[in-house]
């Protein structure tokens, strides 16, 4: 039997963010080892010679989608494992591809600790009004109004979404002395008392919640979840956090309620855009903090997406079970 070929189809810059290369010696043994040498991200071209006789494939950001995976199976491929170095492959591999058979993993686990632990430091500091005080101090304003300041003990957290995420984040907040609740169609309500989280409606949440933090995937039933409707339903003085997707929410109805001061909102993610435009008004909002989607952006992840990607390559060359596979199920109800 011939030695099967590993392909990484990654930029070299995120090679070295991962730090691959000092990890990969154990898969060396079992896999002939193929890379994309840059310069940037891969090609179509170098792809569809990839698939040619690759075995294992490795993606990433900036990886082009495999459409060609539709026809998975009818094709002379010997692929048989892809592992992505990130969260979501749904921008990435067919669904159909995986019905027929192909084996996907990837390393979401890696990103959904660092995002949660970001969320829970979004919520901490923003409920503090920390990010308004640092732009008052640029204005020369030393104090900021002790009204404006709340902590998050004794508050009502309410998390939209059970994901990786979401439960993490329900898992951190006992230490702060918040009441959780939660709301996800797909979670029953024994499984949310095991999360410490009353299971409620949306509306129940969104009406109850010092604070909303959404943790959703985008799905077509997510999609412009929370729009004018739903915002209205928030309390006065309620934070909105979205480290999720900004598809998830309607823009514009965010920024009305937002304009009319009632709410407060931190922003990681943003739509149509990202970046928002120099001059979009969301920017210049006191109480809506817009970042560049960092929540889970750390050393300690990148460290952790190579080494569950090396990880799940050696289980697969090895014949053993993956840990973090993506069924169709699964592909289904992702980010």
């Amino acid at each position: 039997m011939p030695t099967p070929v590993a392909y990484l189809a990654l930029a070299p810059e995120l090679m070295a963010e991962l730090e691959l290369e000092r990890q990969l010696a154990p898969v060396a043994e079992l896999a002939v080892i193929e890379r994309w040498h840059g310069p940037g991200n891969p090609t179509s071209v170098a792809l569809a010679a990839a698939l040619a006789q690759a075995t294992v494939l490795v993606t990433g950001w900036g990886t082009p989608r495999l459409e060609v995976l539709e026809g998975w199976r009818t094709a002379a491929w010997p692929l048989r494992l892809v592992v992505h170095t990130a969260g979501t492959v749904k921008q990435l591999v067919p669904r159909v591809a995986l019905e027929r058979g192909l084996v996907v993993s990837h390393a979401n686990d890696a990103l959904a600790e660092a995002v949660a632990e970001f969320t829970i430091g979004a919520i901490i500091m923003a409920r503090r009004g920390a990010f308004d005080a640092a732009d008052r101090l640029r204005r020369g304003e030393w104090h900021a109004p002790a009204a404006t300041a709340h902590e998050v003990g004794g508050c009502t957290v309410g998390v939209i979404g059970a994901s990786a995420i979401g439960r993490r984040v329900l898992a951190l907040l006992p230490a702060l002395g918040a009441y959780r609740l939660l709301a996800d169609p797909y979670c029953r309500v024994e499984e949310a008392a095991a999360l410490g989280a009353e299971l409620v409606s949306l509306q129940e949440l969104l009406r109850r919640s010092d604070v909303v933090s959404l943790h959703a995937p985008v799905t077509p039933e997510t999609l412009g979840m929370l729009g004018a409707r739903e915002f209205a339903l928030m309390q006065d003085g309620a934070l909105f956090v979205n480290t999720a997707r900004g598809r998830l929410i309607d823009a514009e109805a965010l920024l009305a309620e937002l304009q009319r001061g009632r709410i407060s909102a931190l922003l990681d993610v943003t739509d149509p855009t990202e970046p928002l435009p120099p001059d979009s008004p969301l920017l210049g909002l006191p109480n809506c903090t817009v970042l560049p989607h960092i929540a889970a952006v750390t050393h300690e992840t990148r460290l952790r997406q190579g080494q569950i990607t090396v990880a799940e390559m050696l289980r697969f060359l090895r014949g053993e079970a993956l840990q973090h596979q993506v069924t169709p199920e699964r592909w289904d109800t992702m980010a």
